[in-house]
């Protein structure tokens, strides 16, 4: 049954859902019966879906401002949606995660080069190429930085904003401690080249390595 108030109708006609979403008003085709509910392929797909979003949720802050002028319902679903797609192998039992696949931003800025990561205890050190000629917009390019642990039920992150510049071609950063890898990205931001979100404010990410 579907109910209509004018202007708008929710519900279901026939095999087709009507519902609002983000004051638009859509439909979709009703999902079909399924036999067999827990095939192998099912439950692959649903481990990437479970694995990807446990990701995303833990570095929501940056995916937020890596994902600007999403095309999509929301930048997590934009990244999710990727992820799914192109960063997954096939483990014995269960999909597996490829960390080094995974881009937490992307837009059209440059992007970190020739990116180095050294660790001397619980001390990093990242280095990355400075850009041979400098203007007032590299000048103020921002280097963020993300770490992620996969380990206890949502995994740990910590997220460094404003630690440095591109032109400044080094950061030291303290690893938190941990039990399994912690993975490291960074991407460059200029939230002053335009008002607004927009693709022209952010890099793509780098994948720096992995401290065990």
């Amino acid at each position: 049954m579907a109910i209509s108030d004018g202007n708008s109708i929710s519900g279901t006609i026939g095999n087709i859902v009507h519902y609002k979403r983000k004051k638009k008003n859509v439909m979709r085709i009703k999902s079909a019966n399924v036999k067999n509910p827990d095939t192998p392929g099912q439950r692959n797909h649903r481990g990437k879906i479970k694995l990807s979003s446990r990701f995303i949720k833990s570095i929501h802050s940056f995916i937020k401002i890596g994902y600007q002028a999403t095309n999509h319902d929301s930048p997590s679903n934009e990244a999710r949606q990727f992820i799914i797609k192109n960063c997954f192998t096939n483990g014995f039992d269960m999909p597996v995660l490829n960390y080094n696949t995974i881009p937490i931003s992307r837009g059209t800025i440059a992007a970190p080069e020739d990116c180095s990561l050294t660790v001397n205890g619980n001390l990093a050190h990242i280095s990355w190429k400075k850009p041979e000629k400098v203007n007032n917009v590299i000048k103020n390019d921002k280097v963020m930085i993300a770490m992620f642990i996969d380990e206890g039920k949502e995994g740990v992150s910590q997220m460094l904003s404003n630690v440095t510049y591109r032109t400044d071609g080094e950061a030291d950063l303290l690893i938190p401690v941990h039990t399994t890898p912690v993975h490291i990205w960074m991407f460059f931001y200029n939230p002053d080249l335009t008002a607004g979100e927009d693709k022209g404010k952010v890099s793509d990410s780098v994948y720096i390595g992995s401290v065990d």
